[in-house]
């Protein structure tokens, strides 16, 4: 039986992109225009899907986080910034933001575990006393309790509208992260 001590996760960067794409095209119906587009075949485009870029800018800016297993398959992944993305309102106070969390099916709560503890120590050792993300909120509100398991208080609800016409459900959540003990 595999925990989440047996998780661990360390900074990523553009050797990871493929498998973040990888864990992202699983669950692409929501993320790209056409459904069930190959994201790996994406690295290669000349325009490659809004996604794409996004996860690439992350992992050159050294903003992504890789979760593996113990023989080091990676399981999950996110992106850690300093802001929200535009369709959330700004904090008023420094802040840590998750972004793009998405793990392999067969170690889901494991992997979002490790990455939402992951951080929270990261918030701490910056700082930031608020850490948020957001999530898909749709369906029976599956992953926005899972948030709330974590720690996670549910906000702001919103909607974003897909290029078939239709909405994303989106909720935002929030939770308080201590500071860290140790100095900067």
């Amino acid at each position: 039986m595999t925990h989440v001590s047996d998780m661990t996760v360390a900074g990523g960067g553009p050797d990871d992109v493929e498998d973040f794409l990888a864990m992202l095209h699983d669950h692409s119906s929501w993320l790209v225009p056409v459904q069930y587009v190959d994201l790996h075949a994406t690295l290669e485009w000349e325009e490659p899907p809004p996604i794409v870029k996004q996860v690439r800018r992350h992992a050159r800016a050294g903003q992504t986080r890789i979760c593996r297993d113990l023989i080091t398959r990676t399981t999950g992944a996110s992106a850690l910034t300093d802001r929200a993305p535009e369709f959330v309102p700004p904090a008023p106070e420094p802040e840590l933001y998750v972004h793009l969390l998405v793990t392999r099916v067969r170690f889901r709560q494991l992997s979002i575990a490790a990455l939402i503890t992951d951080a929270r120590a990261e918030a701490a050792r910056r700082g930031a006393r608020l850490l948020r993300t957001h999530c898909w909120a749709g369906d029976d509100g599956r992953l926005v309790r899972d948030y709330e398991e974590l720690g996670f208080t549910a906000t702001l609800e919103f909607e974003v509208l897909r290029s078939d016409g239709s909405f994303w459900p989106g909720r935002v959540l929030q939770t308080r992260v201590e500071p860290s003990a140790t100095p900067n």
